[in-house]
């Protein structure tokens, strides 16, 4: 495994420890909006998703939050992915 990808998975990890809450998660998807602005629509549509699924308390805010974030990073890869190969 190389190392960039040794680290993004770090920071992945990370990412989802720190967020288990409703406003960190927002904070999160807030702060993803703003750094990939084409994608601002799709990742507020997952956070939305996450909301609902925390608003009907079968799920954890923790558990929903891991993967509200995982998608919203494979959204971006897939991006970065689409974007490299557009060049």
């Amino acid at each position: 495994m190389s190392t960039a990808i040794r680290r993004n998975t770090r920071e992945k990890i990370n990412i989802r420890i720190m967020t288990t809450t409703k406003k960190d998660v927002l904070n999160y998807v807030k702060s993803r909006a703003n750094e990939f602005d084409s994608l601002s629509a799709e990742i507020f549509a997952t956070y939305e998703l996450f909301l609902m699924e925390i608003e009907d308390e079968c799920a954890s805010v923790a558990h929903e939050a891991e993967l509200c974030i995982s998608d919203i990073e494979d959204l971006i890869d897939e991006y970065k992915t689409n974007t490299a190969k557009n060049r």
